[in-house]
């Protein structure tokens, strides 16, 4: 028998887009985090305690690369973890060339990977917002179908508040649906 359910949540991105830095200030995880790419070569659980005796679970999925789909890297790796997820943040870092592009980017992987990621509730976290000079705007991604976009620095904790409310209400919901079809999950 194969364990199905990781998470109730999956961080997914490019490498260095600050997934381990996030995982590690809103859970009591301590992954790897450099600034060069492929520090995280595993998932990385970490418990997120929400109010007063709530929780949910966490997952840092290694970073993607253009043609994981394709096995490239160790995407075919990566990407059977976001199968085993409940709810996902697409993590775009405000200081990329082109954020649509990298949001784009990671759509069209999940997609050309399998039609049932594809379909997983997500969210879109524009992530490293400390990096933006004051007077810069904050970047806007079109997101069709996503839950909503969340703004936030996890070196600062601003917006990370907000987030977690989001994540953990989504990751109920989702959770909810699945028993309410008699969907089977195994920890």
């Amino acid at each position: 028998m194969e364990l199905k359910l990781l998470a109730d949540v999956g961080i997914v991105g490019l490498p260095n887009v600050g997934k381990s830095t996030f995982i590690s200030r809103v859970s009591a995880a301590r992954p790897k985090i450099a600034d060069y790419p492929f520090t995280t070569l595993v998932p990385h659980l970490g418990v997120v305690w929400y109010g007063e005796h709530e929780s949910f679970v966490i997952a840092d999925i290694p970073g993607l690369i253009e043609g994981a789909h394709e096995g490239l890297g160790m995407g075919m790796q990566f990407l059977r973890h976001i199968e085993r997820t409940r709810v996902l943040i697409l993590m775009v870092p405000v200081d990329a060339e082109d954020p649509q592009a990298v949001f784009d980017q990671l759509r069209a992987e999940r997609a050309a990977y399998s039609r049932d990621p594809a379909a997983r509730p997500y969210w879109v976290g524009l992530s490293k917002t400390d990096l933006l000079p004051p007077d810069d705007p904050m970047p806007t991604i079109v997101a069709e179908g996503a839950l909503g976009v969340h703004a936030f620095s996890a070196v600062s904790r601003r917006g990370l508040d907000e987030l977690l409310e989001s994540l953990w209400e989504s990751s109920r919901l989702a959770e909810a649906k699945s028993r309410a079809e008699g969907e089977e999950e195994e920890w």
